[in-house]
């Protein structure tokens, strides 16, 4: 059992991560979407169609190895991208593995996001913790859960896990490697940006690099 059940007071960064954000985009203006039910995809190879960026000496979000990496060396820190969409009900897929850090880290995906305060986060961690968590007016807080779960699904350390996020109608579910792990249901936010995301406790270092960022109809 994991009893972190919130991050309250977190730093987080404001500062292009989300000032610098696009305006949303509606999906069906996207050129690559047709009667695929693929509404967005991005492998990170290519040139920045959006994603929010960001680099100083204590984090960086960005374009690197041939992925989107996320990296922070300050503790008690959770930050983010998304690349300035706009979905209803979506499922989310991305490929994600620790470079270097703590293994008592999250990172995951995000959905429905609609500013800086207000989103859902489905997140795992390197030492094999899950959780959903939603964030309402900058107060973050576990959705149907006491406590973070464990799950010898995820794959710990450096290993990487493929997560798949689902945002339907009222129903929020995280599924790893291609296996249930969480259902939950909660109808505050409707719609909003999809993202990646991480965060650390008190050891800083936390390293992800993410690959294969698609969202399909679910």
């Amino acid at each position: 059992m994991k009893t972190r059940s919130s991050w309250l007071g977190l730093i987080v960064i404001l500062v292009c991560l989300t000032a610098c954000r696009p305006a949303f985009l509606a999906a069906d203006r996207l050129p690559w979407v047709n009667a695929d039910p693929v509404l967005f995809r991005d492998d990170f190879s290519g040139e920045n169609i959006g994603w929010s960026t960001h680099e100083d000496s204590l984090s960086f979000a960005g374009f690197d190895m041939s992925g989107f990496r996320l990296w922070s060396k300050m503790p008690d820190f959770q930050f983010w991208s998304v690349p300035g969409l706009n979905f209803r009900d979506s499922l989310v897929q991305v490929r994600a593995s620790k470079l270097s850090g703590p293994d008592d880290n999250l990172f995951g995906v995000i959905c429905r996001y609609r500013d800086e305060d207000n989103f859902y986060a489905l997140m795992v961690g390197s030492d094999g913790y899950y959780g959903i968590y939603k964030r309402v007016d900058g107060m973050q807080t576990l959705v149907g859960q006491e406590h973070l779960d464990f799950s010898t699904v995820i794959e710990r350390g450096e290993a990487a896990n493929t997560l798949q996020a689902v945002c339907q109608a009222d129903q929020l579910a995280l599924i790893v490697n291609n296996v249930s792990l969480i259902q939950v249901q909660d109808d505050t936010f409707t719609h909003g940006d999809v993202g990646i995301i991480v965060g650390n406790f008190t050891e800083p270092g936390v390293d992800i690099l993410f690959d294969d960022f698609i969202v399909v109809s679910p």
